[in-house]
C-alpha cells in the first residue's frame, strides 16, 4: 500500500465533484483518452502533441505525474485531497484508471474513490507531514517521514500520530529546507524565489556535497520545483531562481523557456566536481586593459594586494595577464617601461563548466587560472584555492561520490516507473535501518550490494549485466570506502582505487548519463 496526494485544481475546482462522484481527477483537461499509454514516453509523446508551447522539462514532469495516477497508483492504495478552505479529505482507491470523454473538462481521467474523511482539520496533521503535502504538483506520493503508516491512520482514526519513536529530534522537527521549500512553493509564480546557491545549500543537513546536492533537486522535484540554473552547475555564489516546473496546465505554470530553464536532458549533467564549485571562481576580478600603463597595473596590484590581474581588450575578452612574477622575470633583462612587456600573452583559462579534476594538473603548473563564463572573466582561481578544497587526494572521494549518485538515480529510476517498490528496497535492510531508509538517497554505499541480491530487485534496473559480478564489485567498492573514511584517509595516494574505477566505468555503461 503507498499514500497519494491528488490535488484539487488551482482553483479548487474538481473538489466538490469529488466528494459527490466520489472520485478523484488529475486535470489535464486538454488532453484525451491515456489508456492505451504504457509508459511515460508514450504519455510524453502525447503532452507534446497537446502542449507544444511548454518547456520539455515540464512534459517530463507531467508525463511522471500521470503515469503515476494512470499506472502506479494502485486499488487499495490511499489518498489526501487538500481542500481550499485548508481542511484535508483522506480516502481509499477503489478502481483503475478511466477516461470520461462527457464529463465537464477536468473531470476525465478520474479513479473512483472511498472518502473515509472530506473534513479533517489541519492541525490534526503533524507540521513535518504537511510540508510534505505542500508540493505544486498535482500527483504525488508521500515517502518520508513514514508517511504511508501515518496517512493510513489518518484513514482510520482521523488523526497523525507523529513521527515513529525512533526518529531523531532532529527527523521530528521540520527543518530548515522544508520551511525554504514552503517558501518556494507559496512564492508568486511571477516573482519565484531567488536565493545564493549556498544559501540553498546551507539550509539542508550538511554531508558530502554530491549527497547534499542529489537530496536538494529530489526534495525540489518532489515540491515540483527545479532550480535555475541546474545547481549541479552553478557556482556557491551563483543566484538561484526556484521555478516551478510541476503544477499543471493554467495560469499557475508558467510557459518557461530554454533559457530559464534547461532542457531536460541537461538534468543529467556529468557527476564530478566543476571549476564553479570553487567560492572563488565567481567572486569576481580586478582587471585593467590593453591601453592601461604599467604604473596603473603594479598600483592596482600593491593597492589590491592581488598577484594575477588578467588584461582585458576593449570588448572585455581576456588577452593577457600582468604577474608579480611575469614583472620579476622581465627585470632581469632590463627594466620594463610598457605593459606589453610583462604582459604573460596566452595566460589559462577555464570554462566555468568545465571538469575541475581534469584541470588540475594544469592549474598546479601554472599556479592560476582565470574563469570565464561564456567569454566574461568572472574570478579566478589558485593552486591555494585548490589545495584548500580538495587537496592532492580528491579523486576518490570524486570517484565514490559519482558512484554513489549514479546508483540512487539508477533505483530512483525503477522506483519511478514502477518497477521496484520503496518495500522492496527496506526488505533487503537490517531491521533497524529499515524504516531509516524512506529513498534511495538514504542508502550507505554498503547496502546497494543486498538491496540487488534479490532477482525481482535487480530485474527492476532492466540490464543485461552480470547481477553477482555487479553485486562483487559494489561490495568491494564499499570495503574502499571503509578504509578510506575510517582508517587511513591521509593515505589515499597509496590507496589502489582500481575497484572504483572498474564499477564507475560500468555504471556509466549501465545507465549513461553523463
Amino acid at each position: 500500500m503507498r499514500a497519494w496526494v491528488v490535488r484539487a485544481g488551482t482553483e479548487g475546482e474538481r473538489e466538490e465533484p469529488a466528494f459527490e462522484q466520489s472520485i478523484i481527477a488529475a486535470g489535464w483537461p486538454e488532453l484525451g483518452d491515456i489508456t492505451e499509454a504504457e509508459g511515460r514516453e508514450d504519455l510524453r509523446a502525447l503532452l507534446t502533441r497537446t502542449y507544444p508551447d511548454y518547456n520539455r522539462r515540464v512534459i517530463g514532469n507531467w508525463a511522471g505525474q500521470l503515469l503515476r495516477f494512470r499506472h502506479i497508483m494502485k486499488v487499495g492504495d490511499l489518498v489526501v485531497l487538500p481542500r481550499r478552505n485548508r481542511q484535508l479529505a483522506v480516502g481509499r482507491i477503489m478502481g483503475d484508471y478511466m477516461f470520461c470523454p462527457d464529463a465537464v473538462p477536468g473531470l476525465q481521467h478520474i479513479r473512483q474513490v472511498e472518502w473515509k474523511h472530506t473534513e479533517l482539520e489541519r492541525q490534526v496533521v503533524k507540521q513535518d507531514l504537511l510540508y510534505s503535502m505542500g508540493s505544486l504538483m498535482t500527483v504525488f506520493e508521500l515517502r518520508r517521514a513514514n508517511a504511508c503508516e501515518r496517512v493510513a491512520t489518518l484513514f482510520d482514526r482521523g488523526a497523525d500520530p507523529g513521527p515513529a519513536e525512533d526518529e531523531s529530534a532532529a527527523d521530528r522537527t521540520p527543518s530548515a529546507s522544508a520551511a525554504l521549500l514552503d517558501k518556494a512553493v507559496n512564492a508568486p509564480v511571477d516573482r519565484p524565489l531567488s536565493l545564493q546557491l549556498h544559501e540553498l545549500i546551507e539550509a539542508w543537513p550538511t554531508g558530502r556535497m554530491s549527497s547534499v546536492l542529489t537530496q536538494i533537486e529530489a526534495d525540489l522535484h518532489d515540491q515540483g520545483l527545479t532550480a535555475s540554473p541546474l545547481i549541479t552547475v552553478a557556482g556557491l555564489q551563483s543566484t538561484i531562481k526556484l521555478l516551478r516546473t510541476g503544477a499543471e496546465p493554467g495560469p499557475e505554470q508558467p510557459q518557461l523557456t530554454m533559457d530559464e530553464v534547461p532542457d531536460e536532458e541537461a538534468e543529467h549533467e556529468p557527476l564530478t566536481y566543476r571549476v564553479n564549485h570553487l567560492a572563488t571562481a565567481a567572486s569576481g576580478v580586478t582587471s585593467i586593459r590593453t591601453g592601461d600603463t604599467l604604473k596603473r597595473a603594479i598600483t592596482v596590484m600593491a593597492q589590491k594586494n592581488i598577484s594575477q590581474l588578467p588584461v582585458l581588450d576593449e570588448h572585455g575578452r581576456l588577452c593577457g595577464a600582468v604577474t608579480w612574477e611575469s614583472i620579476g622575470q622581465s627585470l632581469l633583462h632590463r627594466v620594463p617601461t610598457t605593459l606589453a612587456e610583462v604582459t604573460v600573452r596566452s595566460p589559462l583559462s577555464l570554462d566555468g563548466q568545465s571538469e575541475l579534476l581534469a584541470s588540475i594538473d594544469q592549474i598546479h603548473e601554472r599556479g592560476y587560472a582565470f574563469v570565464h563564463e561564456k567569454h566574461v572573466i568572472t574570478g579566478i582561481i589558485t593552486t591555494a584555492d585548490v589545495t584548500a578544497q580538495f587537496g592532492t587526494r580528491v579523486e576518490p572521494f570524486v570517484l565514490l561520490e559519482e558512484l554513489e549518485q549514479r546508483l540512487r538515480r539508477l533505483l530512483h529510476q525503477a522506483l519511478e516507473n514502477g518497477h521496484l517498490t520503496l518495500e522492496q528496497i527496506r526488505s533487503t535492510l537490517q531491521s533497524h535501518r529499515k524504516k531509516r531508509v524512506n529513498s534511495p538517497d538514504d542508502l550507505t554505499l554498503g547496502e546497494y550490494s543486498y538491496v540487488l541480491a534479490p532477482e525481482e530487485n535487480w530485474d527492476a534496473l532492466k540490464c543485461n549485466a552480470d547481477q553477482q559480478t555487479v553485486r562483487d564489485s559494489l561490495t568491494e567498492c564499499a570495503k574502499f570506502r571503509n578504509e578510506l573514511m575510517h582508517f587511513d584517509p591521509t593515505s589515499t595516494q597509496e590507496r589502489d582505487i582500481t575497484p572504483v574505477q572498474g564499477a564507475l566505468k560500468m555504471l556509466r555503461a549501465l545507465h549513461p548519463i553523463a
